[in-house]
C-alpha cells in the first residue's frame, strides 16, 4: 500500500480557512437526495471515510444522523473533534476516529457510507483503491447505499490541471496557497505540490510544503473495482448534478452504488 504524508499540522491548520466558501451545506443537500432516490430503507447511521476536519459529518449530525468519521491525519481529526465539542458537547451523535481506510474495520455496519471531496482520488494505486470500496461495503448493510466522489479522467485530459494559487486574509495573517501539478499518464495521477506560507507583518512565520498524489478515474475502471467489492452501481453524475450525465467538461464523478 503507498503511504503519502499529507495534511500535516501546518497544512491542516489552514485547511478550513483556505475552504471557507466551499459550500458543505449544499453538497449534504445532494447527499440527502441521493438517499431519497437511491436507498432502500431509512438511512440514519453514515460512516464517513476520509472525514478531514469533519464539515459534511458535522452537518449531516445537525441534521439528525448518527455519524461516525475515520481520517489517518491526527492534525485534521483534532480540528473535526474540536468543532463536535463546541456544538454537540458530550453527545455521541458524532464520533471520530483515527484510521487508514483501507484497513478499517469497526465491526459494525451502516445505513450510507461517503467519501466526500475526492477521497477516493488519493487511491492512487489499484491494490489502495480495491482495499478502499472493500472497507466501504464491509461496513454497508445489504442495501446500503456508498457514496463517493473522484477526478475524472476525461475532464482532467481535456482540460489539463494549471498551477493555482489562494490567499487568505484573517485577523491581521495572511495566508497564501500555491498548487503546482505534475501530471503523469501512466499512472493516471496529478502530484500537486503545496506551498502554503503564512505571513504577519510582511514576514513569513510558518512555510509548509505537501504534495497531494490525486488519481483520475475512467467509468470502467471503477465499475470493475466496485464489482470485484461487492456493489452494484445505481448512477455516475457531474458532482451536484443527479439528473445529469458526466461529460468531458466534469472534473469531478460522482458516484452511487449499492451493497449487494
Amino acid at each position: 500500500m503507498s503511504e503519502n504524508a499529507v495534511f500535516g499540522p501546518g497544512y491542516a491548520d489552514c485547511y478550513d480557512h483556505f475552504y471557507a466558501d466551499k459550500d458543505y451545506m449544499a453538497e449534504c443537500d445532494f447527499l440527502e437526495e441521493v438517499f431519497r432516490r437511491y436507498a432502500a430503507g431509512p438511512v440514519r447511521a453514515i460512516l464517513d471515510l476520509g472525514c478531514g476536519t469533519g464539515s459534511h459529518a458535522l452537518i449531516l449530525a445537525q441534521r439528525g444522523y448518527q455519524v461516525t468519521g475515520v481520517d489517518r491525519s491526527e492534525e485534521m481529526l483534532a480540528i473535526a473533534r474540536a468543532k463536535a465539542t463546541a456544538t454537540f458537547g458530550g453527545s455521541d451523535a458524532l464520533t471520530f476516529q483515527r484510521c487508514d481506510i483501507r484497513t478499517l474495520d469497526l465491526g459494525r455496519t451502516f445505513d450510507a457510507v461517503i467519501a466526500m471531496f475526492a477521497v477516493m482520488s488519493y487511491q492512487t494505486t489499484n491494490e489502495d483503491l480495491l482495499a478502499a470500496f472493500r472497507t466501504a461495503r464491509r461496513h454497508l448493510r445489504p442495501g446500503g447505499l456508498f457514496f463517493f466522489d473522484a477526478w475524472f479522467g476525461p475532464a482532467v485530459l481535456a482540460e489539463r490541471p494549471v498551477d493555482r494559487y489562494k490567499v487568505i486574509e484573517e485577523n491581521g495573517t495572511r495566508m497564501i496557497r500555491f498548487a503546482h501539478p505534475e501530471l503523469d499518464l501512466l499512472r493516471q495521477t496529478v502530484s500537486v505540490h503545496y506551498q502554503v506560507l503564512r505571513l504577519q507583518d510582511g514576514r513569513v512565520v510558518e512555510e509548509t510544503d505537501e504534495v497531494h498524489p490525486m488519481r483520475f478515474f475512467f467509468p470502467q475502471e471503477i465499475l470493475y473495482y466496485l464489482d470485484e467489492a461487492g456493489f452494484t452501481v445505481r448512477r455516475l453524475c457531474p458532482f451536484l448534478r443527479l439528473d445529469e450525465d458526466v461529460s468531458e467538461r466534469d472534473w469531478n464523478l460522482a458516484v452511487v452504488v449499492e451493497a449487494a
